[in-house]
């Protein structure tokens, strides 16, 4: 995989749900398997409403996430 500065988020999230079972983050998300696979995999990016579906579960600001798709997208 070609390596981005900065990276693709679905890197950092990749990292920080390590260790936990996908089909299940995905549900607790609220989202498809499919759908959360893509952006872990650097194949989808993070749209403004994934982005609050992450800060819900992560605790994090739903900006942080949509500041780094809009670093990785420029």
């Amino acid at each position: 995989m070609e390596m981005h500065n900065p990276p693709h988020p679905g890197r950092i999230l990749k990292e920080a749900l390590e260790g936990h079972n996908i089909t299940f983050v995905a549900k607790r998300l609220g989202v498809s398997r499919l759908t959360l696979s893509k952006i872990l995999n650097c194949r989808g990016g993070i749209s403004p409403e994934m982005s609050l579906r992450l800060s819900a579960a992560l605790g994090s600001s739903p900006n942080l996430w949509l500041r780094m798709q809009a670093a990785y997208d420029t």
